[in-house]
């Protein structure tokens, strides 16, 4: 029984999760542009004028945000639950770039044998971000996530865990309500532009022919960014 749940967990679908369409949950905070010291205009970050509270910190150290998004995605016999933290740096008005990290996880169905898939996913992630407007990002970031799985068989027994990694590249576009120098929120939608079965942002399934295969799903995300200067 080992030797076939070993051999399932190499071709069925290790993750079908995170990102279906679902519905997240999302936590924004706001501070006041003038308490955050930046101006409007796209030059070095000016600064505005000492205020009573005292003399305005360095400049370079107001460009760093932490931020995160939390996941709750619901597909057809699975799903996951996962939560993305993660730290930036803001280049400019235009440009950010940080590096992100992600614990999730997700259940699923075996159609094909009858089973059910636990699978654990810890995840890093530099990304950037493009701002051409306002309102509007692109997001490009490489996911390497390492994958631990357990495969339950119909009658209940269930296998030794076993590990992979995964790669992921992921483009997404996004609505963000960020002003320069502030917190906000924002909301994104992208795919996994690699073709690996084991990564948790493809849905993998058996074609009639019994032979494995994975297509993308929806990358739904929802958090905000904290300018923690």
């Amino acid at each position: 029984m080992k030797q076939f749940c070993r051999r399932q967990l190499k071709k069925a679908p290790k993750l079908i999760l995170l990102l279906s369409f679902g519905f997240l949950t999302t936590a924004s905070f706001a501070q006041y542009q003038n308490d955050n010291g930046y101006s409007d205009s796209a030059d070095d970050y000016a600064i505005q004028p000492a205020t009573q509270y005292g003399q305005q910190k360095p400049p370079k150290l107001r460009h760093y945000f932490v931020g995160g998004n939390f996941i709750a995605s619901f597909g057809d016999g699975g799903g996951a639950f996962g939560i993305n933290p993660s730290i930036g740096y803001s280049l400019s008005p235009f440009v950010d770039v940080g590096l992100g990290f992600n614990a999730v996880y997700n259940y699923s169905k075996d159609y094909y044998n009858g089973g059910k898939w636990r699978t654990w996913n810890l995840g890093v992630a530099p990304f950037a971000r493009v701002y051409p407007v306002d309102f509007l990002f692109f997001e490009g970031s490489f996911e390497e996530n390492l994958v631990s799985s357990r495969y339950i068989s119909p009658d209940g027994v269930k296998s030794d865990r076993q590990n992979a990694s995964a790669p992921s590249l992921i483009g997404a576009i996004g609505y963000t309500n960020r002003i320069f120098g502030q917190s906000s929120f924002f909301f994104s939608v992208g795919m996994d532009f690699l073709n690996n079965k084991n990564s948790p942002y493809r849905e993998s399934y058996y074609d009639e022919g019994g032979t494995l295969r994975s297509r993308p799903t929806a990358i739904i995300r929802t958090g905000f960014n904290i300018n923690i200067w």
